[in-house]
């Protein structure tokens, strides 16, 4: 029965009692009248509080009907705000089965609204990523009697329809009944794939970045090392040169044809260790460093060995012996003779400068068909085992060389030289018995092979 019917009825009632109440006045006796009229007084009192009643609840059934349109319309404004938000949106129950997706959610899986209805929100993440996944919708079950838990945030990877897979940022919130009890769970998923290209490509010009002003400082120190160090072994060469020219100029005609003659050695010393540490430089600077090019050629490896040590010898001044011995399969190797000239005279600058006078240094070239060996053995002061990893940065010089002049620069050249040749170089050293260098170069193309063996 609705209100309206209740209403009829309380009419048609009073209406009936007014018709009894007044045929009981013309057929009663008083005393009857007046108890069936107090009878009615109580029965029509009734039935106003009824009407009252039932006024009351025709207003509550209007009020509703209010709220019921104003929950319609926030339904509709609901659904509205559901589809149009730009990020996906899910609703699913505590097991992540999907139970609503907007157009958002459609297009970042890229299936249909009914292919989404029914399925396990798991079945998109990417497998390697399925057991955390599941994990952590175990653990918001199991923290679903916690009241503090209402949002949760992580990243996940998913696998869109016939699309490659995304990166997505998750935003969890708990949905509770009034009891409190958790009855499902709204998801928010968005597609952060270029924006984490985006900081990956930030991170790496940060690096870059970094990188380069540490290049700039060490380039900035090493400059400033070199003009210090440079200046430094200079002014040997030129003070042994100015007071040697000095001397001749002042005493050649008193002294005889020998000491004239050491005094124009030693300044023939000092130029070529002049024109050496100029040569180090030029190979070292910014600029000669990127035109630098390995331009390989056909050249007998035992001739230009002789030519070498001829070279060396004279500059030494007899002062150390160079035993010399070779075993080529061929006398033609297709290499870069001004590398390799840059390789061997600062192996043998160095054997020499720290080997004891009077001593031996022990050289060797030989040869397969795809490559050349070089071997330089001296018996000096030797490397320590510590700075052997370091003897390759420009300006590093040995803990033990003391006041032995050098810039540090030429172990630099030779590896910068080895590697323009595609080869490698390794040190075997001890203190006090010496340093052995071998030098490995493949040929840089076929070149005729002739046989050849020879030992001095």
């Amino acid at each position: 029965m609705n209100l309206d019917d209740l209403a009829l009825q309380i009419q048609n009632m009073r209406k009936l009692i007014a018709v009894l109440q007044d045929q009981s006045q013309e057929q009663k006796s008083q005393e009857n009248i007046e108890f069936v009229s107090t009878v009615f007084n109580v029965i029509y009192r009734a039935l106003e509080e009824l009407q009252i009643a039932n006024e009351d609840l025709q207003q509550q059934n209007d009020e509703l009907a209010d709220v019921q349109q104003a929950l319609v319309a926030q339904g509709q404004r609901y659904q509205e705000l559901f589809e149009q938000v730009p990020d996906a949106y899910l609703v699913t129950n505590t097991k992540g089965v999907i139970q609503e997706a907007n157009s958002a959610a459609t297009t970042l899986f890229n299936v249909s609204k009914s292919v989404l209805m029914g399925e396990v929100l798991e079945f998109f993440v990417i497998e390697k990523e399925v057991i955390a996944f599941h994990l952590k919708l175990t653990h918001l079950r199991d923290s679903s009697q916690i009241p503090e838990w209402k949002t949760q945030e992580w990243e996940v990877s998913l696998v869109p329809h016939n699309k490659t897979p995304i990166i997505a940022a998750v935003k969890v919130a708990a949905v509770r009944n009034q009891q409190g009890r958790l009855i499902s769970l709204r998801w928010l998923l968005r597609d952060i794939s270029e924006s984490k290209r985006t900081q990956a490509k930030l991170r790496w010009a940060e690096e870059a970045m970094r990188e380069a002003l540490a290049k700039e400082r060490q380039l900035s120190e090493l400059k400033s090392c070199l003009l210090t160090t440079t200046s430094h072994e200079f002014r040997t060469p030129l003070a042994a040169i100015h007071s040697s020219a000095e001397l001749l100029e002042h005493y050649r005609h008193q002294w005889s044809d020998e000491r004239q003659n050491t005094h124009l050695r030693r300044i023939q010393k000092s130029v070529m260790q002049m024109t050496q540490l100029l040569d180090d430089l030029l190979v070292l600077s910014q600029d000669e460093i990127r035109t630098l090019e390995f331009n390989p050629t056909p050249l007998n490896l035992v001739e230009f060995c002789h030519h070498l040590l001829a070279e060396l010898k004279q500059g030494d001044g007899l002062q150390h012996a160079i035993a010399f011995s070779s075993q080529c399969q061929c006398t033609q190797a297709n290499l870069d003779a001004t590398l390799l000239r840059q390789i061997l005279n600062n192996l043998f600058s160095n054997s020499l400068k720290y080997s004891p006078i009077g001593s031996t240094v022990n050289f060797s070239v030989s040869t397969t068909n795809y490559q050349a060996i070089f071997q330089i053995q001296d018996f000096g002061i030797g490397i320590p085992a510590s700075d052997i990893e370091h003897i390759f940065e420009p300006f590093h010089r040995a803990s033990n060389t003391g006041n032995i002049p050098g810039l540090g620069l030429g172990m630099s050249i030779v590896k910068k030289a080895v590697d323009l040749h595609g080869g490698e170089i390794t040190i075997k050293s001890a203190i006090g018995e010496g340093t052995t260098f071998t030098v490995i170069l493949p040929f840089a193309g076929n070149v005729h092979i002739t046989e050849y063996s020879n030992r001095i």
